[in-house]
């Protein structure tokens, strides 16, 4: 196993980030690099989720960190991530401390290059730029239709039409600030010709060819990430996804979506769906209207989801499935998936990191 007590400033590899819309294959990418001997990309850490919207000093906000239900299932004990930093370590060591978290964790596999993956991470894309310059950031692409409609589908999203495009346009316009600093890679590619996806991205990472990447799911590590069903659905043998979003989005959908995701369609090479019958400005707004009240109930729950993630002790695990469910809860039958959570990890976090 490597030294991850060193200090990060001896490191020698640079660290690598999956972003892109939720349900754009982050997870998928994640699990075939992770197959990879030199790789290990956590899942969804949220540091910069929690020292952004934590209160206090920079160290009450890293001991909200600790006490997260994302760091729980992290399963590593803090003082492995604190060992090796000066005693009166403050905000400016943050972007160090941030990378020994994902050092520390690809260390229990025995991994030398680490990394985070996440829809979140596009939030602070501009910061982690700055950090940490020479990062590689792996940008998940896939059809705008298909990832509203997967929205539209998941507990954790919305069931406005328009709230699911708002999510993507927002996500895509960020993205393309950074272009050049950036390897895109669409889904549909992926799973197409897979080994020649792979090899681009490896060449990119900087880490030799490995035939595990094919073959990700005789190659799960132990013990990782957070099982909620959307996401262990990924750590199955990929398939070529259907294109439920055709049978599943209204006609009128459709035509706004491809409307008004026209710059990423041109963009990335996806063609416009040709309807047998165009809705009319009418009914484009009839759709709108009806979906409103869709929008706002979004917006409420997320406001509320937030604030008791926040709020709510981790050991409550039961609460944290009630705002998960709040958010789409029809999400839930309609995918036929169990809404139970098994207990996280419990977290050791020392009182004395409170104190200079």
């Amino acid at each position: 196993m490597p030294d991850v007590s060193q200090n990060l400033e001896s490191a020698h590899t640079a660290p690598i980030f999956i972003l892109g819309s939720g349900r754009s294959g982050t997870t998928l990418m994640r699990f075939m690099l992770n197959a990879h001997p030199d790789i290990y990309i956590s899942e969804e850490v949220c540091y910069h989720f929690w020292l952004r919207n934590s209160q206090g000093d920079f160290r009450k906000r890293l001991y909200a960190f600790f006490h997260s239900f994302s760091y729980a299932w992290l399963r590593m004990d803090p003082r492995v991530v604190l060992d090796g930093l000066p005693k009166n370590f403050d905000q400016q060591h943050a972007a160090q401390i941030y990378l020994r978290v994902l050092q520390c964790k690809a260390g229990q596999y025995g991994k030398t290059r680490y990394g985070e993956k996440g829809p979140l991470l596009i939030e602070d894309l501009d910061q982690l730029l700055q950090e940490y310059p020479q990062a590689r950031i792996i940008h998940m692409m896939r059809d705008p239709r298909a990832v509203v409609y997967s929205h539209y589908t998941m507990p954790w999203s919305t069931s406005s039409f328009i709230g699911a495009n708002l999510m993507v346009h927002h996500n895509m316009r960020t993205l393309q600030r950074y272009q050049d600093r950036l390897l895109t890679v669409k889904l549909e590619d992926l799973l197409a010709a897979p080994e020649a996806q792979l090899r681009r991205i490896l060449d990119y990472i900087g880490v030799p060819w490995s035939e595990q990447v094919l073959h990700h799911t005789d190659h799960l590590p132990e013990n990782d990430g957070i099982p909620f069903p959307w996401l262990m659905e990924a750590s199955r043998r990929p398939q070529q996804k259907k294109l439920s979003w055709r049978e599943g989005i209204p006609p009128v959908w459709i035509h706004l979506t491809q409307r008004w995701n026209r710059d990423t369609f041109q963009r990335y090479g996806y063609e416009p769906l040709p309807l047998a019958s165009p809705p009319s400005l009418l009914q484009q707004a009839a759709a709108i209207l009806m979906d409103l009240p869709s929008l706002l109930m979004t917006g409420l729950r997320y406001v509320r989801m937030v604030a008791g993630f926040l709020l709510i002790p981790k050991t409550r695990t039961a609460t944290y499935q009630t705002l998960l469910h709040s958010l789409n809860p029809a999400a839930w039958q309609r995918q036929g998936w169990s809404p139970e959570l098994p207990e996280p990890p419990a977290v050791n976090v020392p009182d004395e990191l409170l104190k200079k």
